[in-house]
């Protein structure tokens, strides 16, 4: 090796990091003699960061020349960090033999806050986090995130293809359920350029169907009896989705409340639906709670024949 000859080749670790002062790219420079090709160790090098303002910096020692020692199998790794968006040359040469040197070129991008996922919402509301716990078969939100560099990849970790992920313009995700995926839902946002990810997930404790017609209440028991929706269960969805009117699966179904599960306060007459005893609050077999999906309001009904509303109801 009286020639000092080598060959030098930088690897680039990370590229693309922020320029905040700090967050850092990272590269590794391989030595190898030029002649054998084993690994030089030990070898002295010199990294330098060229930057057109002079800003960029290696946290090893806060300076834009940087000395470092190859390890055990000739390697040497340098973290470059800058306070202005901008493209640098980073360049590795060997001390004893300034021909020897590589130089690669790397990416300062414009300082932005944590990559993160902010919210999960529909057209009517927020959601918390968690939800939705209850949905339908066409039932679509959207999942927003700040921050980052703003080309998102989306992805469903546990693969369910219930799901379906459609990107939107302004690094969000619109999110359709098919069908009940009978299963917790991990939603993966992860930012392209600079690697962070977040995460949303959501579990269908009740998935909802109903045909959109009006029935009998006898008629709605006969054929779905226990499954149908209890008050308590409706007040879950007025609560996450809000008025029904607004989602175009449901907008042909709202001009008549929903039959529940659950017994009316009025003793109503089986031929005129008037109750026997006016400001008897007690529940009544003859009666059922009624709820108004538009505007989450709840009401008694006979259960008259010639009474017709609509009915939800979750299979197990």
């Amino acid at each position: 090796m009286a020639d000092n000859q080598y060959l030098v080749n930088i690897n680039v670790v990370n590229n693309n990091a922020q320029a905040d002062g700090k967050s850092f790219n990272q590269v590794k420079v391989i030595c190898m003699d030029s002649i054998d090709l084993r690994p030089a160790v030990g070898l002295e090098v010199v990294f330098t960061a060229i930057s057109v303002r002079g800003t960029a910096f290696f946290r090893e020692n806060n300076a834009a020349v940087y000395p470092s020692v190859t390890d055990g199998i000739g390697v040497a790794s340098a973290n470059i960090g800058d306070t202005i968006a901008e493209d640098i040359v980073l360049k590795c040469h060997v001390k004893s033999d300034n021909t020897s040197q590589s130089s690669v070129s790397l990416t300062f991008r414009a300082a932005t806050g944590k990559f993160e996922i902010t919210n999960a919402s529909n057209i009517n509301a927020t959601f918390s986090p968690g939800e939705p716990t209850i949905a339908w078969g066409g039932a679509e939100f959207v999942i927003d995130t700040q921050g980052g560099s703003g080309d998102v990849e989306w992805s469903i970790n546990n693969i369910v293809s219930e799901i379906t992920i459609r990107e939107g313009a302004q690094q969000n995700a619109y999110v359709i359920i098919g069908e009940d995926p009978r299963k917790e839902v991990r939603i993966t946002a992860r930012d392209r350029v600079t690697g962070e990810s977040d995460m949303y997930t959501f579990y269908l404790r009740y998935f909802i169907r109903s045909d959109r017609q009006k029935h009998k209440y006898s008629d709605a028991v006969a054929s779905f009896g226990s499954y149908m929706l209890p008050v308590a269960v409706y007040d879950q969805l007025y609560s996450q989705w809000r008025n029904l009117a607004m989602y175009f699966i449901w907008s042909t179904a709202i001009d008549e409340t929903y039959w529940t599960k659950d017994l009316g306060v009025f003793n109503f007459n089986s031929i005129d639906g008037v109750p026997l005893i006016e400001g008897d609050k007690t529940p009544r077999a003859s009666s059922r709670i009624v709820f108004d999906v538009r505007t989450g309001t709840k009401s008694s009904s006979s259960t008259s024949s010639k009474y017709k509303k609509y009915f939800m109801y979750s299979l197990p």
